[in-house]
This record gives structure tokens, C-alpha cells and sequence, in this order.
């Protein structure tokens, strides 16, 4: 009886785990776009885990090259590069870092869009 009590439990306490895994989801917080170097304005990340979904496209087709690159850069001015590519291209960046941030943003003949989206558990309703 014991050992079907035991079963039990680990049956119910890995299905419990497997759908909190499961009830995870991905949140767009913040959208950036457009064409030029520029910073953006400050964000605020309060998960531990973040991702920025972005592309690159050209602005011309007929003109070769052109550059995306992309630092961000923390509340204590410290820089790190999270994209450097040639258009057309996307991708996804994951960071695992809470706080308050910016990018840094070099583009040449570049239209770029970057979504920021926060790993989040659904609340229950």
C-alpha cells in the first residue's frame, strides 16, 4: 500500500510540474523600429529571463550592404553587444538579467524592428 501511495505522489507531482513548465509564455513588453543610429529610451526588464525577437532588412534593394549592430547597455553604463548583422537577416537574443536598460543602436541602409519580450507564467484565472 505504501509503495502504491509513493507511485501516487511522483505521478501527481511530475503532472503538476509538466504543466507549470507547459503555462509558461513568452510577452511582448517593448517594440522598437526604425532606420537610423539612435538610443533608445529606457525599459525596465523584471524577469530573469528576456528575449528580443529583431530583423534587419535592407532600406534598398538594388544597394549592397548595409549593418545592423546593437548594444545594450545597463543602469551602471555597461555595454554589451547582442546584435551584429548584415540585412536581411532576424533572429532571436536571449538575455538573463533583470533591470533597467537601453540600446545602443548603429544601422546603415537598414530598416530593423526589435520586440522585447518577457518569459512570464500566465496568472490563473
Amino acid at each position: 500500500m505504501k509503495n502504491l501511495l509513493f507511485l501516487l505522489f511522483i505521478f501527481v507531482f511530475y503532472s503538476v510540474g509538466t504543466i507549470s513548465q507547459t503555462d509558461k509564455a513568452w510577452k511582448t513588453t517593448y517594440t522598437f523600429s526604425g532606420n537610423s543610429n539612435e538610443d533608445t529610451d529606457d525599459f525596465t526588464i523584471k524577469s530573469s529571463k528576456w528575449r528580443i525577437v529583431w530583423s534587419a532588412n535592407k532600406q534598398y534593394d538594388d544597394v549592397y550592404g548595409g549593418n545592423f549592430i546593437v548594444h545594450l547597455v545597463d543602469s551602471d553604463s555597461e555595454e554589451d553587444l547582442v546584435i551584429n548583422t548584415i540585412p536581411s537577416d532576424e533572429g532571436i537574443t536571449i538575455i538573463r538579467q533583470k533591470g533597467t536598460f537601453y540600446f545602443k543602436i548603429m544601422s546603415f541602409i537598414t530598416n530593423w524592428k526589435m520586440e522585447i519580450q518577457e518569459y512570464q507564467i500566465p496568472k490563473k484565472k
